[in-house]
Protein backbone atom coordinates (compact mmCIF):
# COMPACT_ATOMS: atom_id res chain seq x y z
CA UNK A 1 0.00 0.00 0.00
CA UNK A 2 1.54 3.29 -1.11
CA UNK A 3 1.55 6.33 1.18
CA UNK A 4 -0.93 8.24 -0.96
CA UNK A 5 -3.28 5.24 -0.76
CA UNK A 6 -3.44 5.09 3.03
CA UNK A 7 -3.83 8.87 3.11
CA UNK A 8 -6.78 8.59 0.74
CA UNK A 9 -8.24 5.68 2.72
CA UNK A 10 -8.05 7.49 6.08
CA UNK A 11 -9.63 10.59 4.55
CA UNK A 12 -12.53 8.41 3.32
CA UNK A 13 -12.63 6.53 6.62
CA UNK A 14 -13.15 9.76 8.56
CA UNK A 15 -16.17 10.48 6.36
CA UNK A 16 -17.41 6.85 6.54
CA UNK A 17 -17.11 6.57 2.75
CA UNK A 18 -14.85 3.49 2.64
CA UNK A 19 -15.84 -0.07 1.77
CA UNK A 20 -15.45 -3.17 4.01
CA UNK A 21 -12.94 -4.56 1.49
CA UNK A 22 -10.82 -1.41 1.74
CA UNK A 23 -10.98 -1.57 5.51
CA UNK A 24 -9.84 -5.21 5.59
CA UNK A 25 -7.00 -4.46 3.16
CA UNK A 26 -5.87 -1.54 5.27
CA UNK A 27 -5.83 -3.62 8.47
CA UNK A 28 -3.79 -6.35 6.82
CA UNK A 29 -1.33 -3.80 5.50
CA UNK A 30 -1.12 -2.01 8.86
CA UNK A 31 -0.29 -5.31 10.56
CA UNK A 32 2.63 -5.89 8.20
CA UNK A 33 4.48 -2.58 8.45
CA UNK A 34 7.25 -1.56 10.80
CA UNK A 35 6.73 0.26 14.07
CA UNK A 36 8.16 3.44 12.57
CA UNK A 37 5.74 3.29 9.64
CA UNK A 38 2.84 2.46 11.95
CA UNK A 39 3.52 5.49 14.08
CA UNK A 40 3.57 7.62 10.92
CA UNK A 41 0.11 6.34 10.02
CA UNK A 42 -1.24 6.92 13.53
CA UNK A 43 0.24 10.43 13.53
CA UNK A 44 -1.60 11.22 10.33
CA UNK A 45 -4.83 9.67 11.60
CA UNK A 46 -4.66 11.75 14.79
CA UNK A 47 -3.97 14.87 12.74
CA UNK A 48 -6.96 14.54 10.41
CA UNK A 49 -9.29 13.23 13.13
CA UNK A 50 -8.35 16.01 15.51
CA UNK A 51 -9.88 18.64 13.30
CA UNK A 52 -13.22 16.85 13.02
CA UNK A 53 -15.22 17.07 16.30
CA UNK A 54 -18.60 18.64 15.57
CA UNK A 55 -21.55 18.25 17.92
CA UNK A 56 -23.93 19.63 15.32
CA UNK A 57 -23.80 16.28 13.53
CA UNK A 58 -24.37 14.07 16.57
CA UNK A 59 -28.15 13.94 16.30
CA UNK A 60 -27.89 12.66 12.71
CA UNK A 61 -25.47 9.92 13.83
CA UNK A 62 -22.78 11.20 11.47
CA UNK A 63 -20.25 12.47 13.97
CA UNK A 64 -16.70 11.27 13.59
CA UNK A 65 -16.61 9.57 16.95
CA UNK A 66 -19.76 7.56 16.34
CA UNK A 67 -18.61 6.59 12.85
CA UNK A 68 -15.35 5.25 14.24
CA UNK A 69 -16.97 3.34 17.10
CA UNK A 70 -19.72 1.85 14.95
CA UNK A 71 -17.38 0.85 12.13
CA UNK A 72 -14.78 -0.74 14.37
CA UNK A 73 -17.57 -2.64 16.15
CA UNK A 74 -18.32 -4.31 12.81
CA UNK A 75 -14.82 -5.65 12.24
CA UNK A 76 -14.67 -9.44 12.58
CA UNK A 77 -11.92 -10.77 14.81
CA UNK A 78 -9.29 -12.43 12.59
CA UNK A 79 -7.87 -15.78 13.65
CA UNK A 80 -4.24 -16.65 14.17
CA UNK A 81 -1.20 -14.79 15.40
CA UNK A 82 -2.24 -11.48 13.92
CA UNK A 83 -5.10 -11.08 16.42
CA UNK A 84 -3.11 -9.56 19.27
CA UNK A 85 -1.19 -7.10 17.16
CA UNK A 86 -3.99 -5.83 14.94
CA UNK A 87 -6.75 -5.74 17.50
CA UNK A 88 -4.36 -4.79 20.27
CA UNK A 89 -3.90 -1.54 18.41
CA UNK A 90 -7.33 -1.19 16.83
CA UNK A 91 -9.23 -1.99 19.99
CA UNK A 92 -7.00 0.61 21.58
CA UNK A 93 -7.91 2.99 18.76
CA UNK A 94 -11.53 2.23 19.51
CA UNK A 95 -11.07 3.10 23.16
CA UNK A 96 -8.68 5.99 22.66
CA UNK A 97 -9.14 7.39 19.17
CA UNK A 98 -12.84 7.88 19.76
CA UNK A 99 -12.18 9.03 23.28
CA UNK A 100 -8.77 10.64 23.25
CA UNK A 101 -6.53 11.20 20.29
CA UNK A 102 -9.11 12.93 18.17
CA UNK A 103 -10.34 14.77 21.20
CA UNK A 104 -7.65 15.86 23.60
CA UNK A 105 -5.39 18.63 22.38
CA UNK A 106 -1.71 18.03 22.84
CA UNK A 107 -1.79 14.29 23.50
CA UNK A 108 -0.89 13.19 19.96
CA UNK A 109 -0.47 9.62 18.81
CA UNK A 110 2.49 8.74 21.02
CA UNK A 111 0.24 7.44 23.76
CA UNK A 112 -1.66 5.17 21.39
CA UNK A 113 1.44 3.68 19.87
CA UNK A 114 3.19 3.36 23.18
CA UNK A 115 0.37 1.22 24.50
CA UNK A 116 0.41 -1.08 21.50
CA UNK A 117 3.01 -3.21 23.27
CA UNK A 118 1.10 -3.67 26.53
CA UNK A 119 0.34 -7.26 27.36
CA UNK A 120 -3.39 -8.06 27.31
CA UNK A 121 -3.12 -9.90 30.63
CA UNK A 122 -1.85 -6.80 32.38
CA UNK A 123 -4.48 -4.59 30.82
CA UNK A 124 -7.25 -7.03 31.79
CA UNK A 125 -6.04 -7.20 35.38
CA UNK A 126 -5.93 -3.41 35.64
CA UNK A 127 -9.47 -3.12 34.35
CA UNK A 128 -10.76 -5.66 36.86
CA UNK A 129 -9.07 -4.19 39.93
CA UNK A 130 -8.52 -0.49 39.25
CA UNK A 131 -11.29 0.60 36.93
CA UNK A 132 -14.90 1.65 36.69
CA UNK A 133 -17.29 1.07 33.81
CA UNK A 134 -19.17 4.04 32.37
CA UNK A 135 -22.68 4.80 33.55
CA UNK A 136 -25.89 4.03 31.70
CA UNK A 137 -29.68 4.36 31.71
CA UNK A 138 -30.67 4.08 35.37
CA UNK A 139 -33.46 5.86 37.22
CA UNK A 140 -36.15 5.48 39.88
CA UNK A 141 -39.73 6.64 39.31
CA UNK A 142 -41.66 7.64 42.43
CA UNK A 143 -45.43 7.91 41.93
CA UNK A 144 -47.72 10.23 43.87
CA UNK A 145 -48.74 7.46 46.26
CA UNK A 146 -45.09 6.89 47.23
CA UNK A 147 -44.67 3.64 45.31
CA UNK A 148 -41.39 3.28 43.43
CA UNK A 149 -40.56 1.70 40.08
CA UNK A 150 -36.97 0.84 39.17
CA UNK A 151 -36.92 1.90 35.53
CA UNK A 152 -33.84 -0.08 34.53
CA UNK A 153 -35.60 -3.27 35.71
CA UNK A 154 -39.08 -2.49 34.32
CA UNK A 155 -40.09 -4.12 31.05
CA UNK A 156 -40.98 -2.01 28.04
CA UNK A 157 -44.66 -1.07 27.81
CA UNK A 158 -47.14 0.62 30.13
CA UNK A 159 -45.85 0.60 33.71
CA UNK A 160 -48.45 2.84 35.40
CA UNK A 161 -51.45 5.12 34.83
CA UNK A 162 -52.35 8.34 36.64
CA UNK A 163 -54.86 11.16 36.05
CA UNK A 164 -55.74 10.02 32.55
CA UNK A 165 -52.07 9.65 31.63
CA UNK A 166 -50.38 6.41 30.55
CA UNK A 167 -46.79 6.03 31.71
CA UNK A 168 -44.91 3.98 29.14
CA UNK A 169 -41.34 2.77 29.06
CA UNK A 170 -40.88 2.86 25.30
CA UNK A 171 -37.23 1.80 25.23
CA UNK A 172 -34.28 1.45 27.55
CA UNK A 173 -33.58 4.91 28.89
CA UNK A 174 -36.81 6.64 27.85
CA UNK A 175 -40.12 7.16 29.64
CA UNK A 176 -43.17 8.73 27.98
CA UNK A 177 -46.24 10.27 29.64
CA UNK A 178 -49.09 10.11 27.10
CA UNK A 179 -52.77 11.05 27.22
CA UNK A 180 -55.15 8.07 27.25
CA UNK A 181 -57.85 9.92 25.33
CA UNK A 182 -58.05 12.81 22.92
CA UNK A 183 -58.68 15.30 25.72
CA UNK A 184 -58.25 15.53 29.45
CA UNK A 185 -60.95 17.40 31.30
CA UNK A 186 -60.04 20.48 33.25
CA UNK A 187 -61.37 19.05 36.51
CA UNK A 188 -58.78 16.26 36.64
CA UNK A 189 -56.73 16.52 39.80
CA UNK A 190 -53.58 18.57 39.19
CA UNK A 191 -51.68 17.74 42.37
CA UNK A 192 -50.67 14.26 41.20
CA UNK A 193 -46.88 14.65 41.22
CA UNK A 194 -44.28 12.14 40.10
CA UNK A 195 -40.53 12.26 40.57
CA UNK A 196 -37.73 10.67 38.58
CA UNK A 197 -34.27 10.41 40.14
CA UNK A 198 -31.02 9.21 38.60
CA UNK A 199 -28.22 7.77 40.76
CA UNK A 200 -24.50 8.17 40.28
CA UNK A 201 -23.57 6.64 36.92
CA UNK A 202 -27.18 7.03 35.73
CA UNK A 203 -29.04 9.04 33.11
CA UNK A 204 -32.58 9.05 31.70
CA UNK A 205 -34.93 10.73 29.23
CA UNK A 206 -38.57 11.59 29.94
CA UNK A 207 -41.29 12.92 27.64
CA UNK A 208 -43.77 14.83 29.80
CA UNK A 209 -47.51 14.87 29.13
CA UNK A 210 -47.34 18.29 27.42
CA UNK A 211 -44.76 17.02 24.90
CA UNK A 212 -41.75 18.53 26.65
CA UNK A 213 -38.61 16.38 26.42
CA UNK A 214 -36.31 16.15 29.43
CA UNK A 215 -32.89 14.55 29.83
CA UNK A 216 -31.50 13.90 33.33
CA UNK A 217 -27.76 13.68 33.93
CA UNK A 218 -26.38 11.52 36.75
CA UNK A 219 -27.32 12.42 40.34
CA UNK A 220 -30.29 14.49 39.15
CA UNK A 221 -34.04 14.59 39.64
CA UNK A 222 -37.22 16.18 38.32
CA UNK A 223 -40.54 16.50 40.15
CA UNK A 224 -43.52 17.20 37.88
CA UNK A 225 -47.31 16.81 37.65
CA UNK A 226 -48.57 13.80 35.73
CA UNK A 227 -50.82 16.19 33.82
CA UNK A 228 -50.44 19.95 33.36
CA UNK A 229 -53.84 21.46 34.00
CA UNK A 230 -53.20 24.72 35.81
CA UNK A 231 -52.25 28.25 34.82
CA UNK A 232 -48.60 27.28 34.55
CA UNK A 233 -46.45 24.21 33.94
CA UNK A 234 -44.12 23.98 36.91
CA UNK A 235 -41.38 21.44 37.59
CA UNK A 236 -38.63 21.24 40.20
CA UNK A 237 -35.18 19.86 39.49
CA UNK A 238 -31.86 19.04 41.12
CA UNK A 239 -28.54 18.23 39.47
CA UNK A 240 -28.26 18.75 35.72
CA UNK A 241 -31.17 18.64 33.30
CA UNK A 242 -31.58 19.46 29.62
CA UNK A 243 -35.00 20.63 28.37
CA UNK A 244 -36.70 20.86 25.01
CA UNK A 245 -39.90 22.60 26.08
CA UNK A 246 -43.00 22.12 23.94
CA UNK A 247 -45.29 25.05 23.20
CA UNK A 248 -48.58 24.48 25.03
CA UNK A 249 -51.89 26.36 24.79
CA UNK A 250 -55.17 26.29 26.63
CA UNK A 251 -58.11 28.46 25.57
CA UNK A 252 -55.85 30.08 22.97
CA UNK A 253 -53.42 31.19 25.68
CA UNK A 254 -49.83 30.10 25.93
CA UNK A 255 -49.14 28.33 29.21
CA UNK A 256 -45.68 29.20 30.57
CA UNK A 257 -43.23 26.53 31.67
CA UNK A 258 -41.39 27.14 34.97
CA UNK A 259 -38.30 25.36 36.23
CA UNK A 260 -37.43 25.76 39.91
CA UNK A 261 -33.99 24.79 41.20
CA UNK A 262 -31.34 26.06 43.61
CA UNK A 263 -31.86 29.79 44.14
CA UNK A 264 -33.54 30.46 40.82
CA UNK A 265 -36.68 30.13 38.68
CA UNK A 266 -36.62 29.84 34.89
CA UNK A 267 -39.65 30.96 32.87
CA UNK A 268 -40.08 29.48 29.40
CA UNK A 269 -42.66 29.53 26.61
CA UNK A 270 -40.89 27.09 24.27
CA UNK A 271 -37.15 26.58 23.95
CA UNK A 272 -34.07 24.38 24.40
CA UNK A 273 -31.83 24.95 27.41
CA UNK A 274 -29.62 23.24 29.97
CA UNK A 275 -29.54 23.77 33.75
CA UNK A 276 -26.58 22.73 35.90
CA UNK A 277 -27.59 23.04 39.54
CA UNK A 278 -25.46 20.44 41.32
CA UNK A 279 -25.06 21.19 45.01
CA UNK A 280 -21.30 20.66 44.87
CA UNK A 281 -20.88 23.41 42.26
CA UNK A 282 -20.45 27.01 43.40
CA UNK A 283 -23.04 28.40 40.96
CA UNK A 284 -26.16 27.42 39.03
CA UNK A 285 -25.65 27.73 35.27
CA UNK A 286 -28.51 28.03 32.79
CA UNK A 287 -27.43 27.82 29.15
CA UNK A 288 -29.80 28.73 26.32
CA UNK A 289 -29.52 26.98 22.96
CA UNK A 290 -32.56 28.36 21.19
CA UNK A 291 -35.66 30.38 21.97
CA UNK A 292 -35.81 32.66 25.00
CA UNK A 293 -35.96 32.28 28.78
CA UNK A 294 -36.14 34.54 31.79
CA UNK A 295 -34.11 33.64 34.86
CA UNK A 296 -35.15 34.95 38.29
CA UNK A 297 -32.87 34.63 41.33
CA UNK A 298 -34.46 33.55 44.62
CA UNK A 299 -33.03 35.69 47.40
CA UNK A 300 -32.91 34.93 51.10
CA UNK A 301 -34.62 32.23 53.14
CA UNK A 302 -38.07 33.50 52.16
CA UNK A 303 -37.27 32.85 48.52
CA UNK A 304 -38.01 36.41 47.40
CA UNK A 305 -37.65 36.77 43.65
CA UNK A 306 -34.98 39.23 42.52
CA UNK A 307 -34.38 41.09 39.26
CA UNK A 308 -34.67 38.80 36.24
CA UNK A 309 -32.51 38.54 33.13
CA UNK A 310 -33.57 37.44 29.67
CA UNK A 311 -31.17 35.11 27.89
CA UNK A 312 -30.42 34.98 24.20
CA UNK A 313 -29.18 31.81 22.43
CA UNK A 314 -25.53 31.23 23.26
CA UNK A 315 -25.78 32.97 26.63
CA UNK A 316 -25.48 31.50 30.11
CA UNK A 317 -26.80 32.91 33.35
CA UNK A 318 -24.82 32.36 36.55
CA UNK A 319 -26.43 32.45 40.00
CA UNK A 320 -24.50 31.81 43.20
CA UNK A 321 -25.60 28.81 45.26
CA UNK A 322 -25.47 30.69 48.57
CA UNK A 323 -28.89 31.23 50.18
CA UNK A 324 -27.79 34.72 51.14
CA UNK A 325 -27.06 35.54 47.51
CA UNK A 326 -27.65 39.24 46.89
CA UNK A 327 -25.43 39.69 43.84
CA UNK A 328 -28.15 38.89 41.32
CA UNK A 329 -27.40 37.16 38.04
CA UNK A 330 -24.36 37.36 35.79
CA UNK A 331 -24.73 36.65 32.07
CA UNK A 332 -21.94 35.43 29.80
CA UNK A 333 -21.48 34.29 26.22
CA UNK A 334 -20.47 30.62 26.39
CA UNK A 335 -19.55 27.57 24.37
CA UNK A 336 -22.92 25.80 24.32
CA UNK A 337 -21.30 22.55 23.17
CA UNK A 338 -19.55 22.28 26.53
CA UNK A 339 -22.84 22.76 28.37
CA UNK A 340 -24.74 20.02 26.51
CA UNK A 341 -21.90 17.59 25.74
CA UNK A 342 -23.17 15.21 28.45
CA UNK A 343 -26.55 14.96 26.74
CA UNK A 344 -24.86 14.04 23.44
CA UNK A 345 -22.75 11.31 25.06
CA UNK A 346 -19.50 13.18 25.69
CA UNK A 347 -17.52 15.15 28.18
CA UNK A 348 -16.20 18.40 26.77
CA UNK A 349 -13.59 20.28 28.76
CA UNK A 350 -12.47 23.77 27.87
CA UNK A 351 -9.82 25.30 30.12
CA UNK A 352 -11.28 23.15 32.90
CA UNK A 353 -9.42 22.64 36.18
CA UNK A 354 -8.88 19.20 37.61
CA UNK A 355 -11.46 19.64 40.39
CA UNK A 356 -14.28 20.27 37.91
CA UNK A 357 -13.08 17.45 35.67
CA UNK A 358 -13.13 15.04 38.60
CA UNK A 359 -16.58 16.17 39.77
CA UNK A 360 -17.96 15.25 36.35
CA UNK A 361 -16.14 11.92 36.27
CA UNK A 362 -17.16 11.02 39.82
CA UNK A 363 -20.85 11.40 38.96
CA UNK A 364 -20.71 9.37 35.78
CA UNK A 365 -18.44 6.57 37.02
CA UNK A 366 -19.72 6.48 40.62
CA UNK A 367 -16.34 7.37 42.11
CA UNK A 368 -15.10 8.82 45.38
CA UNK A 369 -12.36 11.38 44.75
CA UNK A 370 -9.69 12.46 47.22
CA UNK A 371 -6.79 14.88 46.72
CA UNK A 372 -3.31 14.22 48.01
CA UNK A 373 -1.04 17.24 48.41
CA UNK A 374 -1.20 20.47 46.40
CA UNK A 375 -3.59 20.38 43.48
CA UNK A 376 -2.19 20.47 39.95
CA UNK A 377 -2.66 23.81 38.25
CA UNK A 378 -3.04 22.52 34.70
CA UNK A 379 -6.29 23.05 32.82
CA UNK A 380 -7.71 20.58 30.34
CA UNK A 381 -9.32 21.07 26.95
CA UNK A 382 -10.86 18.39 24.75
CA UNK A 383 -13.64 15.88 24.11
CA UNK A 384 -13.94 12.46 25.72
CA UNK A 385 -16.59 9.82 24.99
CA UNK A 386 -18.72 8.78 27.98
CA UNK A 387 -18.69 5.20 26.69
CA UNK A 388 -15.15 4.35 27.76
CA UNK A 389 -13.94 2.97 31.10
CA UNK A 390 -12.57 5.51 33.55
CA UNK A 391 -9.03 4.10 33.35
CA UNK A 392 -8.87 5.29 29.75
CA UNK A 393 -9.94 8.79 30.66
CA UNK A 394 -7.51 9.02 33.56
CA UNK A 395 -4.68 7.76 31.37
CA UNK A 396 -5.46 10.51 28.86
CA UNK A 397 -5.40 13.14 31.60
CA UNK A 398 -2.09 11.83 32.89
CA UNK A 399 -0.58 12.01 29.42
CA UNK A 400 -1.73 15.61 29.28
CA UNK A 401 0.71 16.27 32.08
CA UNK A 402 0.65 17.74 35.56
CA UNK A 403 -1.50 15.11 37.23
CA UNK A 404 -1.47 11.43 38.16
CA UNK A 405 -4.02 9.07 39.69
CA UNK A 406 -4.26 6.05 41.92
CA UNK A 407 -7.48 4.01 41.64
CA UNK A 408 -8.70 1.30 43.97
CA UNK A 409 -12.23 0.10 44.69
CA UNK A 410 -13.80 3.10 42.95
CA UNK A 411 -11.74 5.51 45.02
CA UNK A 412 -9.54 7.84 42.98
CA UNK A 413 -6.59 9.61 44.56
CA UNK A 414 -5.50 12.70 42.63
CA UNK A 415 -1.92 13.96 42.90
CA UNK A 416 0.25 16.46 41.12
CA UNK A 417 2.75 14.77 38.81
CA UNK A 418 6.34 14.90 39.94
Amino acid sequence: MEENYYVEFLERYIQNQHTPEEHELFLKWFNSISSQQAQQVVNYYAQIAGRQPDFSQVDENTSLIKNIEDRIDQIENPAGETETKVFGLWSFLRRFSAAAVIVLIGIGSYYIFLNKTRKPEIAKQQIETNDAAPGGNKAMLTLSDGSKINLNEADAGQIASQSGIKINKVTDGQLVYAKQGANISADIETNIFNQITTPKAGQYQINLSDGTKVWLNSLSSIRFPAVFNGEERKVEITGEVYFEVASYRRDNRKIPFLVVCNNQVIEVLGTHFNVNSYRDEAVVKTTLLEGSVKVYPLQGSAGKVGQSVKLKPGEQSIVKQSKSNTSGIAVEKVDIESAIAWQKGFFKFKDTNIQEVMRQLSRWYDLDVVYNGPLPEEQFTGYVSKKVAVSNVLAILEEGGGVKFSVKDKKVEVMAAE
